[in-house]
Parts: structure tokens; sequence; C-alpha cells
């Protein structure tokens, strides 16, 4: 429905309440003549006639009583649309909602709370993890104002022409398990592993060679699969399964001593990327929690290679 034909439907329901063409430009603002010429072209519109004129007043006509219902239902709607849009344009007043996979939550999400409160204090962060599958139709569906996700899942879309993907760094993979666990001190293959892997790229799956996701299919892998990545860390250093984790994320465990990266013939990397849907536009707050993002990355990780420049709209 075009704009004009609101602000029709607005006329009508004013003339109809009042019953006066001269109270309900008084209330509108218009002159007379001008309500009357809107009226008029509604009429033609919908090929009906809406009042019987008089000399003091307008009588609503079968068609118009039939109709004043529809029209508050069509305004109502309206305006729920425009609020709508206007939530969606302002970040819904302060808030950002973000969309991550479990392996950049656990690398950046505590880092991006903790300076969002002094960098950010009046914006509101509301951070969600999932597969990409669910985290991409929420952001089709305006559920997240943006997503961070292995950059190469965007082929696995339907429409990947509706998103924009900005790269934002490459980070390597390792395989981990305590070295107490019983199947590793009897040398067993890592396929005799229970494994709990958190929601790992889809692009994995097919950049493995045959034989080896042949054994992957074989062996059940993942057993347990989760959100949280480290939930399964966890589970790794209680000698319960072996997982994969962002070798960053790790560190600190291997250089201890209780966990221990497995020689496996697979090199997987992970290539972090900012999705955004190309249609809409991203409100200040979101922006300013994107480059607050960036920020984060050049700073903790500045010596990786894969470098991101400031988010411009």
């Amino acid at each position: 429905m075009n704009t004009w034909e609101i602000k029709q439907l607005r006329h009508f329901k004013v003339i109809y309440e009042l019953s006066s063409i001269s109270q309900a430009a008084a209330h509108l603002g218009l002159t007379q003549s001008a309500l009357t010429k809107s009226l008029k072209k509604l009429e033609e519109h919908l090929g009906l006639e809406l009042f019987h004129r008089h000399t003091r007043e307008l009588q609503a006509t079968d068609a118009a009583k039939a109709l004043y219902h529809n029209v508050l239902e069509v305004l109502a709607s309206a305006q729920d649309l425009t609020h709508k849009v206007s939530q969606i344009s302002e970040g819904n007043l302060g808030k950002v909602k973000v969309a991550c996979g479990p392996l950049i939550q656990q690398l950046i999400g505590e880092q991006l709370v903790s300076q969002a409160i002094v960098k950010l204090p009046k914006t509101n962060l509301q951070i969600s993890s999932g597969t990409f599958q669910n985290l991409a139709y929420g952001l089709l569906n305006h559920e997240y104002d943006f997503m961070m996700y292995d950059a190469g899942d965007v082929q696995g879309l339907n429409e990947p022409e509706r998103f924009e993907v900005t790269p934002l760094i490459q980070m390597p993979i390792v395989f981990v398990v305590s070295p107490e666990h019983p199947l590793f001190k009897s040398g067993a293959t890592p396929f005799e592993f229970k494994w709990a892997l958190p929601s790992i790229p889809i692009r994995f799956k097919t950049e493995l060679p045959e034989h080896i996701y042949s054994q992957f299919l074989q062996a059940g892998i993942p057993h347990y699969q989760m959100e949280s990545m480290a939930n399964c860390i966890n589970l790794a250093k209680r000698k319960l399964v072996m997982t994969a984790a962002l070798k960053v994320s790790v560190q600190s465990e291997l250089d201890r001593g209780e966990l221990i990266a497995l020689n496996i013939p697979l090199k997987p990397v992970a290539n972090f990327g900012l999705y955004r849907l190309r249609s809409r536009k991203l409100s200040q707050q979101a922006i300013s929690v994107i480059n607050l993002i960036q920020s984060i990355i050049r700073n903790e990780f500045e010596s990786n290679e894969k470098r991101v420049s400031d988010y411009h709209r």
C-alpha cells in the first residue's frame, strides 16, 4: 500500500468519526478543499461512495460502516510497521544483538563485553550463539544486527548474495586430549576416542580428504555436539573426550601439559568473518561495536597476519 493511500485512510477515519469535513480538516491541520479532494480520490480508488453529503454534516454510507473497522486494523498495522522499522534502524534503541559461532565467542566474547562496559556504556549488548544455519536465519529475519562465523560457510546458504562478509582473522585449530586419558596412554588412534565438538565450520566437512571423512563417519564423530567450546575443553581436561579448539584458546593448557595436541594429518584454520545483510543499514551503535571488535582483534592478536581495517558504513 502506498504512502498516499495510508494518508487517505487516516483522513477517512477522522471524517467518519467527526461526521464533518470542516471539523476533520481542523483536526488534521488541512484546508477543507484539500481534505475533500483526498476523500474524493479514495472513493474513486475504491469505486465506492463513502459519505452522503448533507448541508451541515456527512452521513456514512453502508460501505463506509463496513470498511471502518478494517481501516482501523490497517492503520494499526502501519503504525506497528513504522515502529518496528524505527527500532531496527536505531538498533533497538541502543541494543545491539550479535550472533556468534562458538569458536569466535570463546575467542573474544568476554573481552568484547568487558571493553564495551567501559567504551560503549550506553550500548546494551546481547550475544547469542548457535549453529550457522540457525544464526543466519535469524540474521535474515532481523533478529541480529550482524553475525560472526567462519567466512567460508556463506557458500552453504541458499542466497549468499544477500550477505556481505567482511574478513576478521584467521586462527589455527588443534585437536586436543588429556595426556592422562586412558586411550591416549594405550596408544589408541584418534578415531577410537569419544569426540565432543562445538559447531565447527561447515566447510571443514567438504575440505576433509575422502578417506579421513569416511573414518569420521564410521566412528560416529562427533559423539557429543555442544554450543560452548569452553565446555568441550573442560570435558577434554577431565580425561573424558577429545575435542577441537582454537590453538590460542588452549595454549596455556598445552604449555602446562594439561592437554596435548594430537598429530592428526589435518591443519584446519578458522577463517572468521563478519556477516551483515546488504539490504540493511546498520545503526551507529552496531557500527561502534564492530569497530570495537576489530580493535580487540588487532590489539590482542597482532602477531597474526590477517588484519582488517576499521569498518565503514
